[in-house]
């Protein structure tokens, strides 16, 4: 933890987006709530699409801060909070699978009213079941989506998907040293994306991340993938240890409808380089 100081945690405590941004609590139909961000495009006209980022497991509103101060130029943003986070009030008898997940963006986009046919969605490594669920299912569209680090299956330390059914929530707390010792060794490519995925271990419900990580430990979203018929653009990177390349283009590869591009690092994916990419894009599907 030495090369990881204390004020690198302190500087993703906060937000310049969240400043910007309108907060709103969306009360699913299972009773659930769930914390969206919006904004409009600080640019008049803007680009004319809106982009949902959905980020990963537990990921704080600071590690996509400037992908979404850039963003904010010239698209309108919904931004989704998961049920693991801790802004989400689980109901009592909640099913947090995939399913619901996806209910969850189908009921977000509904309320907002947000055009499908001028919608980029965006996604990020545990994001992606939730938007493949419904894209599979045909609970709602976009112009493109884009799996960020996808992977064929929920991405666990090893045993803990088996030791989650059985040991008290305290546990969590008592072993966040060992979580932390498999990031900073094993799934960060830098001391900052290392202190990002920290600080949102910090920060983690053990009730919640037992309720929804049992849903998923196990499933295998191949079947899931094959289903989308939309267009898919596959985000690889290269240098990334949390998220394998060779994996991101078996699944683009797999997909019916799917491109793939290398971004090479987490950093850029997360960075203003990223949406420049995603109006790139725009482009190239608006001509074809």
């Amino acid at each position: 933890m030495s090369s990881i100081k204390e004020e690198s945690l302190k500087s993703f405590m906060t937000a310049k987006y969240e400043e910007i941004a309108e907060e709103i609590f969306h009360i699913a139909s299972d009773g659930s709530k769930v914390r969206v961000l919006t904004s409009k495009a600080q640019e008049k006209p803007g680009i004319g699409y809106t982009l949902l980022l959905l980020p990963g497991w537990n990921t704080v509103v600071p590690s996509w801060d400037e992908v979404l101060m850039e963003a904010s130029k010239d698209f309108d943003i919904v931004y989704l909070d998961s049920r693991e986070k801790g802004s989400s009030k689980l109901a009592m008898k909640s099913i947090n699978d995939a399913d619901r997940h996806s209910s969850d963006i189908q009921e977000v986009l509904k309320k907002l009213k947000i055009d499908e046919s001028k919608l980029i969605i965006f996604t990020s490594s545990f994001s992606v079941f939730l938007a493949a669920d419904g894209l599979a299912k045909k609970k709602f569209g976009s112009f493109f989506t884009i799996f960020l680090g996808p992977s064929w299956r929920f991405n666990m330390p090893p045993t803990t998907k088996y030791i989650m059914h059985v040991l008290p929530n305290f546990v969590l707390d008592i072993t966040k040293p060992f979580w932390k010792w498999w990031i900073r060794k094993r799934k960060s490519e830098d001391p900052e994306q290392a202190a990002k995925y920290i600080r949102a271990l910090d920060e983690a419900d053990a009730k919640k991340w037992r309720s929804i990580a049992k849903r998923f430990a196990f499933g295998h979203f191949g079947e899931t993938f094959k289903k989308i018929e939309n267009q898919v653009i596959v985000v690889g990177m290269e240098k990334d240890k949390m998220h394998k390349s060779e994996e991101a283009k078996s699944i683009s590869d797999f997909m019916k409808n799917s491109t793939y591009i290398d971004m090479e690092t987490n950093k850029k994916t997360h960075s203003a380089e990223m949406v420049k990419e995603i109006r790139k894009l725009i482009t190239k599907f608006e001509t074809k």
